[in-house]
C-alpha cells in the first residue's frame, strides 16, 4: 500500500510539473518551447498499468501531456525492463491502455540498449527468454542466433529434468552446431530448469555443449543479461520472480559447480548506466521531432 501511495504522488508530481511549465507559457503550440525544457521518463509496471489493468491515476496524467490534437506537450519515453517482445507491440498495447498515441520511438525496452552493441551483432549468440526471441534477437541487430529450443534439438540428451521430454527410443545423432561464442539473456524464460542447464553447458563448454568438461574455460564467453529486476508487480497483491531471481540462479549454480564468479559482460536495464544513457538519446530524439530547438535541461523519471 505504501508504495502504491508513493508512486501515486510521483505521477502526480510529473503532473504538477507539466502544470507550472504551462502557466510560465502563453501558448500550446511546439514551435514555442522555449520555456519548457524537460523531458518524463515513466516506467510501466506498477507505475502506470499493474499486469493488463492501467492504473485510474496514470489515465488522468496522460490526459494532460497531451494537447487537443493528440500530440504531447513534452518529451516523453517509456522506460520498463519488461523484454519479452518488440518496441511496436508495447507501444500498441500502451496506447490501448493509456488511450493515447504512444510510437514504438517512445519504448525503451530492458533490451534496446544492446543496439549499441554491436560488437556481438555479427557473433553466433544462444538468446534465452521468452516470447518473439528470434525476432527480438534480429530486431537489435543480431545476425546468427540460437535460441535454447534449437540448442535442445540439437542435443537432446542435454534436458533430462522432464521424463516427458526425454528422447523415448533410440537417441538421435546430435546435430554439430558451430560454437556459441556469447550468451544473451533478455528475461525470465518459461522452464528455468531447461534453460539454466543448458547454459550452464554452454557456459563450462565454451559455446560447446556436445563435448565433454576436461577443464575450466575461464573467464567464460560473454553473457550479456537484461533485467535485473528480482520482484514485480502484476495483478497478484505481492511482487511475482522477476528476471533478477533467474540471474540469482544462475549465478548460484555457476558458482557452486566452477568456485569462480560468474562474470557479465554488460548488466542491461533499470537502473543501469547504459540503460538511462540510452533513454536521454531517446528523449532527445523525440524533442526533436516534437519540434523543440532548444536542448532538454531536466529528465523526470517517475518509478
Amino acid at each position: 500500500m505504501a508504495e502504491s501511495i508513493w508512486r501515486l504522488r510521483m505521477l502526480k508530481l510529473g503532473w504538477q510539473a507539466l502544470r507550472s511549465s504551462r502557466a510560465a507559457v502563453h501558448t500550446r503550440r511546439y514551435s514555442s518551447p522555449s520555456h519548457k525544457s524537460f523531458g518524463l521518463l515513466f516506467d510501466i509496471d506498477g507505475v502506470l498499468v499493474r499486469g493488463r489493468t492501467p492504473i485510474p491515476a496514470a489515465k488522468k496524467c496522460f490526459r494532460n501531456l497531451v494537447d487537443g490534437n493528440g500530440n504531447y506537450k513534452v518529451p516523453v519515453v517509456f522506460v520498463t525492463n519488461a523484454g519479452n517482445s518488440i518496441r511496436q507491440t508495447k507501444a500498441e498495447q500502451l496506447s490501448h491502455l493509456l488511450e493515447v498515441e504512444v510510437s514504438p520511438d517512445q519504448v525503451m525496452l530492458s533490451h534496446s540498449p544492446l543496439r549499441v552493441f554491436s560488437q556481438f551483432h555479427e557473433k553466433r549468440v544462444l538468446v534465452s527468454g521468452q516470447g518473439p526471441v528470434v525476432e527480438v534477437a534480429h530486431n537489435l541487430g543480431f545476425r546468427n542466433v540460437v535460441t535454447i529450443d534449437m540448442l535442445r534439438e540439437a542435443y537432446p540428451l542435454l534436458d533430462v529434468v522432464d521424463h516427458n521430454r526425454r528422447p523415448k527410443d533410440v537417441v538421435p545423432p546430435s546435430k554439430d552446431l558451430q560454437p556459441i561464442e556469447a550468451v544473451v539473456l533478455f528475461g525470465e524464460p518459461i522452464r528455468w530448469e531447461t534453460n539454466l542447464q543448458l547454459i550452464v553447458d554452454v557456459l563450462l563448454t565454451n559455446g560447446k555443449p556436445g563435448n565433454s568438461v576436461t577443464s575450466l574455460h575461464y573467464p567464460h564467453i560473454p553473457v550479456l543479461a537484461c533485467n535485473m529486476d528480482l520482484l514485480w508487480m502484476a495483478e497478484a497483491k505481492n511482487p511475482r520472480f522477476g528476471h533478477g531471481m533467474f540471474l540469482v540462479c544462475l549465478e548460484s549454480i555457476y558458482k557452486k559447480i566452477t568456485g569462480c564468479d560468474l562474470q557479465y559482460e554488460s548488466l542491461i536495464g533499470k537502473p543501469s548506466v547504459v540503460t538511462y544513457n540510452y533513454a536521454e538519446l531517446l528523449i532527445r530524439e523525440h524533442a526533436e521531432n516534437l519540434g523543440w530547438t532548444e536542448p532538454v535541461q531536466r529528465l523526470y523519471a517517475i518509478g
